[in-house]
């Protein structure tokens, strides 16, 4: 991204208005660009473009006017609202990715050609599924002692917990700080996760030094809580999973890699296991071959 040019909004407004037949993609972040490149590019597609959102100079001010986060989320999103209202005609191909997060939690919605959301809370959820996973923990890892839908499930019972109380905070537009660990109040037993939610509750308020709400705090969790999903894919944060997954299958590790293997190394060897023809069944992938089609 070094190399790319940083340009200004009335400058993108100036190069849809002159060439509207452009291919962009505007995405949150690289691992997004990469995986988007890389599957327009299986899928036969030529001549389009996808830049990071920090190619584009937005100040924050503006972000705030919209309601929006100080965020590269909040940044894609503005971006699309912002051409749609300047451009004369909208572009057939020009297309913004951000991830739903907790829009579908809030009932916030937004209406926009430009603008398209995964089609869970966020890209690593197209990892979270049956076939990336197993042949994540059977060829990378080289586990076979573990049954993938078993983990699948262990992990997802912590993951809504977390992604829930995050939302929670943003509900109330508290701005906390994250726990730095989540195992202190987590443990195995039987190869099944328990999770002292009080207990972290307790330790997240008081980091950020809001005891004094925890009962509003935890009154607004079950709330949330109480909106009900079949597909838990929306209810998971992707840093979470990574980091959840990486605690869950480290005692499984090879003695070698068991300390040394991180989420980083882990977040990579999950997309290099990724189902092209199962992300072609996804609505988001989909909609992405068709607008660079047209």
């Amino acid at each position: 991204m070094e190399n790319e040019i940083r340009r200004s909004l009335n400058e993108l407004v100036a190069r849809y208005e002159l060439e509207p037949e452009l291919r962009d993609i505007y995405v949150e972040g690289k691992t997004d660009k990469l995986l988007l490149e890389w599957f327009l590019k299986q899928k036969g597609q030529e001549g389009f473009a996808v830049y990071e959102i920090d190619t584009v100079d937005i100040p924050a001010q503006k972000l705030f006017e919209f309601g929006l986060n100080d965020s590269k989320r909040g940044r894609v999103i503005y971006l699309a609202l912002f051409l749609q209202k300047m451009l004369s005609e909208i572009p057939p191909h020009l297309t913004c990715v951000a991830d739903k997060d907790f829009d579908w939690l809030f009932d916030i919605e937004y209406i926009c050609d430009l603008l398209l959301f995964t089609d869970y809370s966020c890209l690593e959820m197209y990892l979270y599924n049956e076939i990336t996973i197993d042949k994540f923990l059977r060829l990378s890892l080289r586990l076979n002692q573990i049954k993938t839908r078993n983990v699948l499930y262990q992990v997802s019972k912590i993951l809504e917990k977390l992604y829930l109380l995050r939302a929670t905070n943003e509900a109330f537009k508290l701005q906390m700080e994250w726990l730095d660990k989540f195992e202190d109040c987590c443990s195995i037993n039987a190869n099944k996760i328990l999770f002292d939610i009080e207990k972290f509750i307790g330790k997240y308020l008081n980091k950020n030094r809001r005891n004094t709400q925890k009962d509003l705090f935890i009154n607004k969790f079950n709330e949330l809580a109480a909106k009900k999903l079949v597909d838990l894919r929306y209810k998971m944060h992707g840093h979470d999973f990574n980091e959840v997954l990486l605690w869950y299958i480290r005692p499984y590790l090879r003695k070698e890699i068991r300390h040394s293997y991180n989420s980083e190394i882990l977040a990579g060897a999950l997309l290099g296991c990724i189902d092209i023809e199962q992300l072609a069944q996804e609505s988001l992938f989909q909609k992405l071959v068709s607008r660079m089609s047209v």
